[in-house]
């Protein structure tokens, strides 16, 4: 694993904030990095791929740069890379460290619909952070 440089951890953070800007479009209303924009993500990937019948080019970097702003930001993460792929790691309550694959959570909520959902990993993952 390689934790990325402060320029590219900035690059990703602007990008989660023009994705968090976009989601806030969608939904009508200001989002914020919280668990209810996980939920709005959910339903905007959903209202992309029945719109398009895939996801536009840049999309899934959009969204991954989204859901590892809400880890690091809330849960004092950093970006990092793991096997080529965009993770982001999070102290756990006992000290330790949990890698979260943003990245490959993503890909596999566009490829196998709801039941990957985000929402539900995105609550299992801040449940084993406070567990340790």
């Amino acid at each position: 694993m390689r934790f990325l440089s402060r320029e590219q951890a900035r690059d990703l953070g602007a990008l989660g904030e023009r994705a968090r800007r976009g989601l806030s479009q969608f939904a009508g209303h200001e989002a914020s990095y919280d668990p209810e924009a996980v939920q709005l993500l959910d339903e905007w990937i959903d209202h992309t791929l029945q719109r398009w019948g895939a996801i536009p080019e840049g999309a899934a970097l959009l969204w991954t740069s989204l859901l590892g702003e809400m880890f690091r930001r809330r849960h004092e993460g950093w970006w990092a890379l793991q096997d080529g792929r965009i993770v982001i790691v999070c102290p756990t309550s006992m000290g330790e460290q949990r890698v979260i694959p943003v990245e490959q959570q993503v890909e596999r909520r566009v490829a196998f619909g709801m039941s990957e959902s985000l929402t539900y990993s995105y609550n299992i993952a801040c449940i084993e952070l406070k567990l340790g």
